[in-house]
């Protein structure tokens, strides 16, 4: 392991305790966070090429991690680990508009434990479906992004978004419809494309689904109207402002 992996790692570790004891929000520590990792792969790489750094070998996960006690760790680390700038940007857009406003409803605390647990189910599904390739690796944020989502939909079921599809709006819908285009998108459109690991979103939505009523109590709240975005990486989404229903 490298310093620039021991860095990262402390960080990751550092942020998850300031936001947990403090309540701060961990949408934003965690956005923070993927972008000074992904600032330290840069940085450490000579070339500047993410994909190929020994900082990014000792961040991603491959399924064969789960019985090497030396690399158990890359099951949380990979969740901070970002290939491009793009997949950054729009992991952290997510976050930034879906992963806020949840937070915001059901508590810093309550939302970092379904985050970091869907995220982990997530890479432990792609694990179980990859077992057989040991060495294929997987990074990003995507599978604990769409755990938030799942349990968003499952506390929430009847807000009303609006979305953009393909760069196309569409009218506002429930969130649980978001949510079936949303696996529908990673059958149909992304479901062959080796650098997408829809196991990971999959399961991590699931996750989501089911997690949610037992680690959070939801209050009643009034519905918002938002703008979700399933353009670029085909699955997460953005709003230029609230508007109150």
């Amino acid at each position: 392991m490298n310093a620039w992996v021991v860095a990262i790692a402390v960080m990751i570790v550092a942020g998850l305790v300031y936001s947990y004891w403090r309540q701060v929000s961990y949408s934003i520590v965690v956005s923070v966070s993927c972008g000074l990792a992904f600032v330290m792969l840069l940085v450490s790489s000579d070339s500047y090429r993410v994909v190929s750094s020994s900082t990014m070998e000792g961040l991603q996960f491959m399924p064969g991690d789960l019985v090497d006690p030396a690399r158990v760790y890359t099951v949380v680390t990979s969740m901070f680990a970002h290939v491009s700038f793009f997949h950054l940007f729009f992991n952290i857009l997510g976050l930034a508009f879906i992963g806020t406003i949840f937070e915001e409803r059901i508590g810093s605390r309550p939302f970092i434990i379904l985050y970091l647990l869907t995220g982990l189910v997530g890479t432990l599904t792609f694990a179980a479906v990859r077992w057989n390739d040991p060495y294929v690796a997987v990074v990003g944020a995507s599978g604990a992004i769409s755990g938030v989502l799942g349990a968003f939909a499952r506390l929430y079921p009847n807000e009303r978004m609006s979305m953009i599809l393909f760069l196309f709006p569409l009218p506002a819908m429930p969130i649980w419809v978001i949510v079936g285009i949303f696996v529908l998108i990673q059958f149909v459109f992304v479901s062959g494309e080796a650098n997408v690991a829809v196991e990971a979103h999959l399961g991590g939505l699931l996750a989501g689904i089911l997690l949610a009523p037992i680690i959070v109590k939801a209050p009643l709240h009034k519905r918002v109207k938002r703008m979700v975005s399933l353009s670029a990486l085909k699955k997460l989404a953005t709003t230029p402002e609230l508007k109150a229903m």
